[in-house]
């Protein structure tokens, strides 16, 4: 598996909005379907090259 630039910030950002999501500081996990199905996208883009 690769890794590169774009999926550490997906995944970076998606942990920051989990993470403020438990603490309590979000009410509503803001953007986490979409940060998630652009991580798996990023992924299967990976892992098809």
């Amino acid at each position: 598996m690769k890794l590169d630039i774009p999926l550490l910030i997906i995944g970076a950002l998606l942990v920051g909005t989990v993470a403020a999501y438990a603490l309590g500081w979000l009410t509503y996990p803001v953007g986490m379907l979409v940060l998630t199905l652009l991580f798996v996208g990023r992924l299967m883009q990976l892992g098809n090259d």
